[in-house]
């Protein structure tokens, strides 16, 4: 049988947000994608490039009845921005939605959808002062105004950014108080609750939803399909947008261009609920040989950074962590802890540059260096720096030339891992999480905290220098490999490899699931690493609510009775958005099935309905409930940071393999 699957991307970029559509939203039984950088509070940016003008500004008397909008008037592609003005994750994504603009052009029409969080207990007077300056045709000045002084937006400060933007301020102050824009944003806020997106920023592409400030090229993915759709049919305009965005999304076209009336949602005054706090604590080790500054033995305080040198939103952190030593002095430490994500090239071999900076007590001063550079990061560049740290270079590259380190970083990786520091930066305050650059505030309100706490064990008899590991001694630790073995037929399971590989790697799918389509890539460059120690079996798992996904599960055995699977695989995985079509015939002839009389037969007739339950019932009794689900050996496998190379390789060397 001829193997090979399809190349598609392993890793998405972060998904980050506020409220409940900060992650990936999902149907149930699909997990949450494993996120990569996770990153917080990118100092806001006017989105340089908007339009101002919009839609024409409806008359005063009757309230707004369109949305704010870029103006595009013949559009192939229009996105509905599910935003608000409070929420740091909605400001990051301001450069993005720019980029889009400047590549697109006329091509894409931006719609804003207010989603006032309930938490954040400014944002809805800013959404209604942004519609008050949307009636004098103002709307994205007020939109830069706000999203650039998102932490000052009470009412006097409302009214002043209105000055600055020029709005005639007697019908400002008249409009703010219609009640007819207080409905508009609560009907916006209902629409976007109806949709599932509950949460910011959240965006649908002619209907087709992608949540969490996401980098342009997840954008631009869902875009040029858009784009390419239209100019198959050769159409465009906004009746063609309305067309496309009722077929992929019925529920949003009814809601935003039909009118049909959302779910009203929960008044004001009863969503003001405190955001949930987190007080899991997570048993995160500290090493004497890691890097920390403070007070090393006798802090009440430990905070953990789990950090890249090559992730931007890393080194907005440093200043807060600087501000923390200031204000608190020797009751607090920091200690550094490396997690070089797999898609920055240069950041690993930064992180043993630390290290072999660490080695002559330079550790910080390296760490500055790094991320005040960390665009440059070639090995020219590291040695440079450690000249300018003040290092011996000789030592140090003779430190560099061993990866002397390297077990070291491996370690601290694998910690993040069990601690679920699925990104950077991820920091633990007594073993309490924080992800992403959060601000000063944040990590003074679990300080606080932690220090009456460790004030108390003190009180009790507790050393000072034994409280961190008395705080986190029974903290929570993430394993990827579940304790149960479960044992798998693969005697009818189409598989990559040898079926007596020593390693073998299970795969329970969905081909309408679009995160089992990016297992794909990983899984490939697993097999190749491994060759004939590793075998893939492919086993399905539709979900009922995928209505195409048990067909199109028929459709790859039906292949594979002419030793096609895999290429039919590819095939589905590749045209999923267009699966509703059904055109089996057509895409097993494109996967290279030559008889396509005999793939007809066999679809016909359910041949092979009994194997795909098969697979299902299989699934059940070893505890799947969602795709993908993956197992090594029998045993269930989940990695924090995503299905790639490096999490399988990590695990599979020390858990099958036995390796150090």
């Amino acid at each position: 049988m001829k193997l090979r699957v399809a190349a598609m991307v392993a890793v998405m970029a972060l998904v980050a947000g506020c409220g409940k559509g900060g992650e990936q939203q999902k149907p149930a039984g699909e997990p949450v994608k494993p996120a990569t950088e996770q990153g917080a509070q990118q100092p806001a940016q006017p989105a340089e490039g908007t339009a101002q003008t919009g839609e024409k500004p409806a008359d005063p008397a009757s309230g707004p009845v369109t949305f704010p909008s870029t103006g595009v008037e013949n559009p192939k592609v229009e996105i509905f921005e599910v935003s608000e003005f409070q929420c740091p994750f909605c400001s990051r994504v301001l450069p993005t939605i720019k980029q889009i603009k400047d590549t697109y052009g006329d091509q894409v029409r931006v719609t804003f959808l207010h989603q006032p969080l309930p938490f954040h207990k400014d944002a809805r007077p800013a959404a209604i002062a942004s519609m008050a300056a949307w009636r004098q045709g103002k709307f994205w000045e007020m939109h830069d105004k706000l999203f650039a002084n998102q932490r000052a937006l009470s009412q006097p400060e409302l009214e002043k950014y209105a000055q600055e933007v020029g709005l005639d301020m007697e019908k400002y102050k008249k409009d703010v108080a219609d009640p007819e824009i207080a409905k508009f944003v609560d009907r916006n806020q209902a629409i976007a609750n109806a949709v599932g997106a509950s949460g910011t920023p959240a965006f649908f592409i002619n209907g087709q939803s992608l949540r969490g400030a996401q980098p342009f090229e997840q954008f631009k993915q869902v875009i040029d399909a858009e784009i390419k759709a239209a100019d198959d049919a050769g159409k465009r305009g906004m009746d063609y947008v309305k067309e496309r965005t009722k077929t992929n999304n019925a529920q949003l076209a009814a809601f935003v261009y039909e009118g049909k009336e959302p779910p009203a949602a929960a008044p004001a005054a009863q969503q003001q609920q405190p955001r949930p706090v987190d007080r899991t604590v997570y048993k995160v080790d500290v090493d004497p040989g890691d890097a920390m500054k403070g007070n090393a033995k006798g802090a009440l305080v430990t905070i953990v950074e789990f950090s890249d040198f090559q992730c931007p939103f890393c080194s907005r952190l440093n200043p807060v962590l600087d501000q923390i030593m200031s204000t608190y002095g020797d009751k607090v430490r920091v200690v550094f802890k490396h997690n070089p994500l797999p898609f920055h090239k240069e950041a690993f071999p930064a992180a043993e540059a630390s290290m072999c900076a660490n080695d002559q007590g330079k550790f910080w001063e390296m760490h500055d260096k790094l991320f005040a550079n960390m665009r440059a990061l070639q090995p020219a560049d590291l040695e440079r720096y450690a000249g300018e740290v003040g290092l011996n270079v000789a030592d140090w590259k003779k430190c560099m030339d061993s990866n002397k380190h390297k077990a070291r970083i491996e370690a601290d990786q694998e910690l993040a891992g069990k601690v679920t520091a699925r990104g950077t930066p991820n920091s633990f305050v007594n073993g309490r999480k924080l992800t992403g650059a959060k601000p000063f505030e944040e990590f003074k309100e679990l300080i606080d905290e932690e220090l009456k706490k460790a004030e108390e064990l003190v009180g009790k008899g507790t050393a000072r220098e034994d409280v961190y590991a008395a705080i986190i001694k029974d903290g929570k630790v993430f394993e990827p490999l579940e304790e149960q073995v479960n044992q798998f037929d693969l005697s009818k399971t189409a598989v990559m490899g040898k079926p007596t590989a020593k390693i073998q790697i299970v795969e329970f799918s969905d081909f309408q699931c679009p995160f089992c389509a990016r297992v794909g890539s990983p899984l490939k460059e697993v097999q190749k690493h491994y060759g004939d120690q590793a075998v893939i079996g492919f086993k399905h798992f539709p979900l009922n609510f995928h209505k195409e996904a048990f067909p199109a599960a028929e459709a790859s055995l039906c292949a594979n009775d002419q030793g096609k699977f895999w290429e039919m695989h590819d095939k589905l995985f590749e045209v999923q958005k267009d699966l509703a079509q059904a055109k089996w015939d057509e895409w097993a002839k494109e996967a290279g099935v030559k008889d396509i009389d005999a793939f007809k037969k066999c679809m016909e007739s359910g041949k092979h309905k009994d194997l795909v339950n098969a697979d299902m019932e299989e699934g059940r009794k070893a505890g799947v409930r969602g795709t993908p689900t993956i197992y090594i050996n029998g045993r269930k496998f989940t990695s924090p940071s995503g299905y790639n190379l490096e999490a399988f390789t990590r695990v599979i060397d020390k858990h099958i393999l036995n390796k150090k």
